[in-house]
């Protein structure tokens, strides 16, 4: 039976559901039935999801690149908040993609370049939209050691899972698989029809995804019969839908096998049991995207396996696997490499332990890579120049440690190329004034490292050292193994993130806000060009950050009550109506913010904390005693 969509009114609503999707495929899927969802259009396009689509993207950096139509999010949040509803609401009924824009962009350590598609701005808010509704139904039916482009999983709970094999099941010999040009290879027919049969009926919500496969390349095709374009936001999720059943069919003869009593058995503990089943062809199984590797007993059943694989992706989906690239290795002998990382099995009294350290190759480029930055420093004509360029290296080298610290051997290589980089960064200093000061009595990096005393290059900026920070830094930190409960689309899932990622939780925005009965008294105001549709999604993270309150009286307000006051009337149009310039008031205060003059008997109701934001806002300098 299929089960038909209502569009939520608000964020709280569009949460519910998300959660309920989760959770009605779940069950679904455990009783042996398939999900069959209908009406995803109409919560795709409901205004809710809109919103919440264009503030995910305009936090990130991408949000500042543009598409073909050299347009940018800035354009869309300046734009009328009906006005932005309504243009994406009616590229959805009749939806034809602006053709995609592709540029290249180099590989660490490689001289191929990797070929990157930026979609329009609007086509990137519709295809969040499609990603936010149909997300948790699939997030449901993945296999739950798929890692790559997922909501609360990373490279390091992938290769941590990889040396929990190592240690617990003891097989040596693994597939090292590599997919020939996967992104540039899929086929959208079967695409569709795996979206169909996870439980994507609604037919427009498919012709959308459609549309957005054959989008046309500027300058090279005008519409696209193959492939996905790497860049896009829905092209990861659809990656993943792609190579889902090709997950589920190796799984389900081993890893996922259930067993007469219906348990599974994914442990060393009962490996025995099935090295006597009428099984003969065990594995275990990890994948990151395109990239997997598959663990199995002997040199024969990984070579039987790297067979049957070839064969599958051949005949179901039209894939080939890349002979060059895929490697049958004994980690006994010889380590493996996979996402960055070189992983090797050591003998251990009788047994073998798995261990990780960073490529060194992969090290090797990134370092390159800094190099060429680093030569511009010597270049730079003024300081703040200078320090602004130090602070991007240092996010740079920060960005090395922090991905390759779940390795327990990250300082085992990292400290190969440290002497030589610190000696690099000396040297493009120097002209600058540069000395050897210990890194915690430089401002920069004594909050971060109190403890170390190494000797980096730094430079004085207005009395401090502002210095570049270390390779050996770098120290391992554990990573913990994926939780397979914790998911975004249960409550207990994500209290689970925020406890594990230290992560504050995220506010809904409040839907009377945006009401039109809100917004209509608003827009008669004074200057309505400054109420975009920044101002109004904008108004809400500010009432959500003031706690619901007005910020001179403190007292609680309910969303008919809210006026929200622009702190400096001064800034441009691009920057008057970010959330740090919004305030949260009460309409008395606000009329007291405005005020020509204000007697005592005005500010006798409030706190004295309140007598100050209140001048503060009015811009009053506070020399006299209130």
């Amino acid at each position: 039976m299929s089960q038909q969509l209502n569009a939520p009114n608000d964020e709280i609503e569009l949460r519910n559901l998300q959660d309920q999707l989760f959770q009605i495929t779940k069950e679904l899927i455990k009783n042996g039935q398939v999900p069959r969802f209908k009406g995803l259009l109409e919560v795709a396009s409901s205004s809710v999801t809109i919103v919440s689509a264009i503030h995910k993207i305009k936090a990130n950096n991408g949000s500042r690149t543009a598409g073909t139509d050299g347009k940018v999010m800035d354009d869309i949040l300046q734009m009328g908040y009906d006005e932005v509803i309504k243009l994406i609401q009616s590229l959805m009924k009749n939806y034809n993609p602006t053709e995609i824009r592709r540029v290249f962009i180099p590989k660490p350590g490689k001289k191929e370049k990797r070929p990157l598609g930026i979609p329009a701005i609007v086509d990137r808010v519709i295809q969040e939209c499609v990603r936010m509704t149909i997300e948790p139904i699939l997030e449901a039916q993945f296999f739950k050691h798929s890692y790559g482009f997922r909501p609360m999983r990373d490279t390091k709970q992938a290769v941590e899972r990889v040396v929990y094999i190592c240690n617990r099941i003891g097989y040596n010999w693994v597939v090292e698989g590599d997919i020939k040009g996967f992104f540039d290879n899929v086929n959208h027919t079967i695409l569709l029809k795996q979206l169909w049969h996870l439980g994507i009926r609604d037919r427009r919500m498919l012709m959308l995804v459609k549309e957005m496969l054959k989008a046309g390349i500027m300058d090279e095709i005008k519409r696209n019969e193959i492939g996905t374009p790497q860049g896009g936001i829905i092209s990861p999720i659809l990656a993943n839908v792609y190579l889902h059943v090709l997950d589920s069919w190796i799984t389900r003869e081993w890893e996922e096998k259930e067993m007469r009593n219906g348990t599974e058995i994914r442990t060393a503990k009962y490996a025995s049991l099935r090295n006597h089943s009428t099984i003969t062809r065990p594995e275990f199984y990890v994948r990151y995207a395109d990239d997997w590797v598959l663990f199995t007993n002997t040199k024969e059943n990984a070579e039987t396996w790297k067979h049957r694989i070839k064969e599958y992706l051949k005949s179901n989906l039209k894939l080939e696997l890349s002979e060059d690239k895929t490697f049958i290795t004994n980690m006994k002998k010889k380590p493996i490499n996979f996402l960055g990382f070189t992983i090797k099995m050591l003998p251990r009294k009788k047994s073998y332990i798995g261990y990780t350290y960073p490529n060194e190759d992969k090290i090797k480029g990134k370092i390159q890579g800094l190099t060429s930055e680093l030569r511009k420093l010597k270049f730079c004509s003024d300081k703040e120049w200078l320090i602004n360029d130090i602070q991007v290296i240092n996010s740079k080298i920060r960005g090395i440690i922090n991905y390759y610290n779940a390795s327990p051997g990250v300082n085992l290589i990292t400290r190969k190329f440290r002497e030589n980089l610190k000696y690099t960064c000396y040297k493009c200093l120097k002209k600058h004034g540069a000395k050897w000061v210990p890194a915690n009595e430089c401002y920069n990096l004594k909050f971060m490292y109190p403890e170390r005393t190494e000797q980096v290059p730094a430079v004085n900026y207005e009395g401090n050292w502002i210095g570049i920070m270390s390779l050996g830094f770098a120290t391992w930190d554990k990573v913990p193994m994926k939780n397979q409960d914790e998911t975004p689309y249960t409550a207990l899932g994500r209290e689970m993130y925020l406890k594990r990622a230290s992560k504050r939780p995220l506010f809904n925005r409040v839907e009377g806000l945006l009401s039109n009965e809100s917004m209509a008294r608003i827009l008669s105001g004074a200057k309505p060009e400054i109420y975009n549709f920044e101002f109004f999604m904008n108004r809400c993270y500010a009432f959500n950050r003031d706690k619901g309150q007005c910020k001179v009286c403190k007292f609680a307000l309910a969303y008919y009550e809210v006026n929200t006051h622009h702190i400096d009337t001064k800034l441009g149009k691009s920057s008057i109506n970010k959330v740090p310039n919004l305030v949260t008031v009460c309409v008395n205060c606000h009329k007291l913010i405005h005020k020509k003059e204000l007697s005592e008997e005005d500010t006798q109701h409030l706190p004295k904390t309140g007598i100050n934001k209140l001048y503060k806002y009015r811009g009053i300098l506070k020399e006299e005693s209130v």
